[in-house]
């Protein structure tokens, strides 16, 4: 095992290379002494797992490790995570294992921990990572159980009977699952939920994702969506990734709507019944989402990027939404408060039912700023921090600059702003800019590739055309 591995939200990296099958079972050995020692009493845990291609020897030697160490396990089926959140919530169980590298290409695979409803995260994994260095492991004198208690179905049938508005509903939607682990329930709760004018497309489970990546906040990955929009009748798209616990959307004309604008449409309802309401955003967000919650009459709380961060400051400020700009969605208000993109799609239909308009009808009012997309830029492990450290230096010495620096470095000004973090999952930095006019967007553009051009491959900020 490589310690790149052990990463800031899950275990995470390339099989053979970085994450060895062979080591599996003790690094599940570890895992159980870490819930033996932060909860005494864990004695169920819940396993899911993707569609991967190793995602089944890896499932066989977790549960094995597990029930040596004198655990129980329910294996909940092949799965999306967020059925795996929810049996944490809805089943009688202690922890949880799901086996996924979310959106990361098919050679990746990893493990996505949870201790009682909490994700297990942060200083936690490195936790994990030095008891598996030390080999240490739980000796019990029995061995745990194992039984298989397939959650699709259960899941499915909760969200049916929680969004009756959509029950027979004529919305018309293509819903690209990218043969991810979202293809073991969008075909039933289409056809449970009686709608005639949704199609599923990729809806296989391939681990080998022969269609395209299953990240759709990557435009290219929304390909066959955008066709299906521009020669059919249907009138909305939706992309899911790997392990969907996210979900973006595509208007009719294609474009592609960030998770910052999206957000504001599902906090505007909540604000309407909650004013005054904490909504938690990530620091990658557009100054068009804090002016839209402000004028809703909430209140903007930026995080650090990372799900189970914002998970945390939604807790701290008792917020009832939360968001980030990856798409990553936890509504507390009318659900259990973690990342699921299947539920998510439903808050937008349930928008778009009750308005009667169409997804572009519901944006029009978003501020029209000069906004850039989140690039992802190649970075290596150890160049990261060097090269944010230049970012940050650079805009320390420009006049009228306010650094934040809780995940990188987003330098602030009057009229404009510049984000450089980097990736907890990915071997990449982010960068992402926006100004209030073309003029302000370019000078920011041409800030951030004149101070990493002897360091990154700027290339993509170059060819970058802005569009209001």
């Amino acid at each position: 095992m490589q310690d790149i591995i052990f990463r800031e939200y899950d275990i995470r990296g390339k099989v053979g290379s970085e994450l060895a099958i062979d080591q599996v079972y003790d690094l599940a050995r570890a895992i159980a002494y870490y819930f033996a020692s932060k909860a005494p009493s864990v004695q169920r845990v819940a396993i899911g797992m993707d569609g991967r291609e190793h995602s089944p020897e890896i499932k066989q030697e977790v549960c094995r490790a597990l029930q040596d160490s004198g655990l129980d396990v329910v294996f909940i089926g092949i799965c999306p995570s967020p059925v795996l959140y929810f049996a944490l919530h809805t089943q009688a169980v202690d922890a949880g294992i799901m086996i996924t590298a979310s959106h990361n290409p098919k050679e990746y695979n990893g493990l996505k921990i949870c201790l009682g409803t909490k994700s297990v995260w942060g200083t936690q994994v490195k936790e994990i990572a030095s008891l598996f260095k030390q080999k240490k492991s739980i000796i019990s004198a029995h061995k745990g159980s194992y039984t298989e208690n397939p959650l699709c179905d259960t899941y499915v049938q909760w969200l049916v009977d929680n969004f009756p508005l959509l029950q027979k509903s004529p919305i018309s939607a293509v819903i690209d699952c990218g043969n991810g682990a979202g293809a073991a329930v969008i075909p039933q709760l289409i056809k449970q939920m009686g709608w005639q004018q949704v199609k599923s497309i990729c809806d296989t489970i391939d681990g080998s994702y022969p269609n395209h990546e299953a990240d759709p906040v990557v435009e290219e990955n929304m390909r066959e969506v955008k066709h299906y929009l521009a020669t059919t009748d249907t009138m909305l798209g939706i992309g899911l990734d790997g392990d969907a616990d996210r979900m973006a959307p595509m208007s009719k004309s294609g474009y592609l709507v960030p998770g910052d604008e999206l957000l504001s449409l599902f906090a505007q309802p909540i604000l309407k019944k909650y004013s005054g309401m904490a909504v938690v955003c990530d620091i990658k967000s557009s100054l068009g989402l804090l002016q839209m919650i402000e004028q809703s009459g909430g209140r903007a709380c930026m995080a650090p990027a990372g799900h189970a961060i914002i998970k945390e400051h939604m807790h701290a400020e008792k917020a009832l939404i939360g968001g980030e700009l990856s798409c990553h969605f936890m509504f507390v208000d009318r659900y259990f408060g973690y990342d699921d993109g299947i539920y998510a799609m439903l808050r937008l239909f349930e928008l778009l039912e009750n308005s009667g308009k169409r997804l572009e009808e519901l944006l029009i009012d978003y501020p029209h700023l000069y906004s850039s997309p989140e690039f992802r830029i190649a970075c290596a492990e150890d160049k990261k921090a060097p090269v944010i450290g230049r970012v940050k230096d650079y805009f320390a010495q420009k006049a009228g600059a306010t650094l934040i620096t809780v995940d990188g470095v987003r330098a602030n000004f009057e009229s404009c702003w510049g984000l450089i973090r980097a990736s907890n999952t990915q071997p990449v930095v982010s960068i992402r800019f926006e100004a209030k006019t073309a003029q302000l967007f370019e000078e920011m553009r041409q800030d951030f590739i004149f101070v990493l051009h002897d360091h990154l491959d700027v290339s993509r900020l170059r060819s970058y055309q802005v569009n209001s």
